[in-house]
């Protein structure tokens, strides 16, 4: 018998078997150059443009359905409420203090304008004021 060297009588039979594995093998080497490049591309390259922040909030807000009114004014109040409630606490503050000050300030010039008290003239203790009832003496 001949020597079986892969060829089959018409001489193409082994060579197909070595063509077929040269071109598996040819392909994968080219799917896994591929697969790095897009690999390498998706990495390097920039992202899609996606809308700025503005945008994006324009579309979460038109996309959701309308709040009740009630739950809107609530939400104000929770946001609006700590800076208000600063506000106005630092604002009776300084009315507090204002008050205070202006308080002061009055007292300052009523002690400075009433005449200084007289000293007793009488042994009861008097001012030493004639009454106007009284003619000046008994």
């Amino acid at each position: 018998m001949a020597e079986n060297d892969g060829r089959t009588g018409d001489g193409t039979g082994g060579d197909l078997v070595e063509d077929a594995l040269r071109l598996v093998d040819g392909l994968q080497r080219r799917l896994l150059v591929a697969g790095v490049k897009r690999g390498v591309g998706a990495v390097v390259a920039p992202p899609p443009p996606k809308g700025d922040v503005w945008e994006e909030a324009i579309r979460l807000e038109t996309a959701t359905e309308p709040r009740p009114a009630l739950e809107e004014v609530l939400d104000i109040v929770r946001t609006s409420a700590p800076e208000i409630a600063g506000h106005l606490g630092r604002a009776g503050l300084a009315v507090a203090g204002a008050l205070g000050r202006t308080w002061g300030v009055l007292e300052r010039s009523l002690e400075q304008s009433a005449p200084p008290p007289e000293r007793a003239a009488g042994p009861e203790g008097g001012s030493g004021r004639t009454s106007p009832g009284s003619a000046g003496g008994e």
